[in-house]
């Protein structure tokens, strides 16, 4: 199939290097509707990326930038909009998962946490909406919380208050920006086999266990897999998703009926 460049739909994906953010790119490259911007701090985790996809070209492009500075996001938007014209979707998927409970969690931590996990999808909204809303079919954004946002997790208080934190910055902001045909809309997932855990096990053997241990005990008998949540993100950006905004959807595996 023949794809007109210029009928392509620009996304923004955040944390697009790996885990969720790298499979979300890959499903939406298979629709042949996208071209996909992936955005980030680690230039060289964003052309392993591109690499994966393919490598940088007309579909696939990367841009470094700091997400917790607002001037550096002006900037980069900006360049973004000049160079193709417009943006239509943003998925704001990059996070961090730090330990600790209140005792444990200082006032740095707790600060990067916020920036990161819920500082940035603002800033970046905010960036792109003006936009957005000067498309004709809208604009699409969706923020990658967590089930630690419903249900806390433990020993992990700035993750938890971050993601719940981010549900409300959406439906808030769903509310707000819906007069200009965009929509935001907020996944839950569970634990999915990302590299966020591999950073907590000192060992493959370990993860697995983790894994098998952690999925063995929800309904569905298995942990999330990267694919299960960007099939979630693909329809939220779809046509068929055009009447649907301010939702938190959960993609868990049953997780939350425990």
């Amino acid at each position: 199939m023949t794809v007109d460049k210029q009928q392509l739909k620009t996304v923004l994906i955040t944390g697009g290097g790996s885990g969720i953010g790298l499979e979300t790119a890959k499903i939406l490259l298979e629709s042949k509707h996208y071209r996909l911007v992936l955005l980030g701090k680690n230039r060289l985790k964003l052309e392993a990326a591109a690499l994966a996809l393919g490598g940088v070209s007309e579909t696939v492009s990367i841009f470094t930038c700091d997400l917790r500075d607002s001037s550096q996001i002006r900037k980069v938007v900006e360049k973004i909009i000049g160079t193709y014209k417009g943006i239509y979707g943003l998925v704001n998927n990059a996070g961090i998962y730090p330990l600790g409970g209140l005792a444990e969690t200082t006032e740095a931590i707790w600060d990067e946490a916020m920036s990161v996990n819920l500082k940035g999808p603002y800033l970046l909204i905010q960036a792109v909406a003006e936009a957005m809303s000067k498309n004709t079919e809208g604009g699409r954004i969706v923020n990658i919380s967590s089930t630690a946002g419903i249900l806390p997790n433990h020993f992990a208080f700035a993750y938890s208050v971050s993601k719940a934190a981010l549900i409300h910055l959406s439906k808030t902001l769903a509310k707000e920006l819906g007069k200009n045909n965009i929509t935001i809309n907020c996944i839950c997932p569970g634990i999915v086999r990302s590299p966020l855990h591999e950073t907590y096990h000192s060992s493959r053997s370990e993860l697995e266990e983790f894994y098998l241990k952690r999925g063995g005990s929800f309904p569905l008998g298995r942990v999330g897999e990267p694919r299960d949540v960007a099939g979630a993100v693909r329809f939220f950006l779809s046509e068929e998703a055009t009447w649907v905004t301010g939702d938190v959807f959960v993609v868990d595996g049953g997780r939350l009926l425990l």
